[in-house]
């Protein structure tokens, strides 16, 4: 059975960007976030698109050669890269605890109430979300 195509990333980039530059367009002269907001959507659609090229390519060099999509599915089932990626999220959820942790105190310091709540909120569901998916994986096994 073939995989589905990744390749709708790359259009949903393109529609990100494309209402990015509609809002500039068409709100010219805006205050607050209506004026950062057009940047933020070009610069995140800009991002997804990029994403979905590579996918896109990716997709194409395994679809041309049947050799490196071999190597490719048996790279991807290894048990050991597949210990290396569970490893490398363990990591990775650390660091972001870590910089959570940082950014929440920063905000403290500064007395920036508003922000410090929502950083504060998004740390305790990073943690809360540990235990969340710890009992999922103690059901499945």
């Amino acid at each position: 059975m073939k995989k589905l195509s990744k390749s709708y990333i790359f259009y949903i980039g393109i529609i990100i960007f494309a209402v990015g530059l509609l809002l500039k367009i068409l709100i010219p002269a805006s205050d607050g976030a209506l004026q950062t907001l057009p940047f933020v959507l070009s610069g995140f659609g800009s991002g997804i698109i990029g994403a979905g090229v590579v996918n896109i390519l990716r997709k194409r060099t395994i679809d041309n050669d049947p050799q490196k999509a071999r190597q490719y599915e048996i790279n991807e089932n290894d048990e050991r890269n597949i210990r290396i990626r569970e490893k490398a999220g363990y990591a990775t959820w650390y660091t972001t605890l870590l910089m959570l942790s940082v950014i929440s105190l920063t905000f403290v310091v500064l007395d920036y109430k508003v922000v410090c709540f929502i950083s504060l909120g998004a740390l305790f569901i990073h943690i809360i979300s540990l235990y969340v998916y710890i009992s999922i994986y103690n059901r499945k096994i």
